[in-house]
């Protein structure tokens, strides 16, 4: 590609745009999955316009792949990733639809929907202050369990309706509070939230272990 022509494309203005668009259709297809997991009669709009965002994830990995210089690194990655597993598993769908063949279920699509959803970790990049960081990253934590406990719960419990109640389940599960009302059926759900305790209890246990080494070092 010409020097100019890259320079042109590929100037701070623009790349910048392109992420922008990107955070914008991440939120698209958060609020899709939220709304559709309250069976509203407008599915179909929401699947077209996840498409129309899942589009946009194709062009701008095209785009970021194309002005990568070192192609090996690209997809070192961890966005570069997702955004592909995304465009996989949409692609496969679409060719479920088209041909009839069993490829990827729409269960599966709404597990990599899920995986969009660590793009909003992007918004690290954002001059933001450490406590906004931190509930950005708790809110997204507990919003990808929630968003899983409603994959492997929904149609088994009766007290997981739609993602509010997932939502609700989860925040309870991870901070201890375990008020008991709502309560994991399946063992895809107990192992997350099992999963998702420890890993809490873990992080804060490594926190309190760093908190403890920096007053030794002082008081040294």
């Amino acid at each position: 590609m010409d020097k100019s022509l890259y320079k042109k494309i590929y100037n701070p203005k623009i790349v910048n745009t392109v992420e922008i668009i990107g955070l914008i259709c991440t939120v698209e297809i958060i609020i899709s999955f939220i709304l559709s997991t309250y069976n509203p009669p407008y599915v179909d709009v929401l699947i077209k316009l996840d498409y129309i965002s899942i589009c946009y994830f194709t062009f701008e990995v095209i785009y970021k792949f194309v002005g990568t210089k070192n192609k090996t690194e690209f997809f070192k990655n961890i966005y570069n990733i997702i955004d592909t597993i995304i465009i996989v598993a949409f692609a496969l769908y679409t060719l479920q639809i088209i041909y009839s063949k069993a490829v990827v279920g729409l269960r599966v699509i709404n597990a990599v929907r899920v995986l969009v959803l660590l793009r909003v970790i992007k918004f690290r990049k954002l001059h933001l202050s450490p406590e906004t960081i931190n509930f950005i990253t708790i809110l997204t934590f507990s919003f990808i369990l929630s968003c899983f406990i409603w994959l492997a719960e929904n149609e088994v419990n009766p007290s997981i309706n739609n993602f509010a109640d997932a939502f609700y389940f989860t925040v309870i599960s991870i901070t201890t509070i375990g008020y008991g009302d709502i309560t994991p059926q399946t063992m895809w759900g107990k192992m997350i939230i099992v999963l998702a305790v420890l890993y809490i209890i873990s992080g804060l246990m490594t926190r309190a272990q760093n908190v403890i080494s920096r007053e030794l070092e002082k008081k040294e």
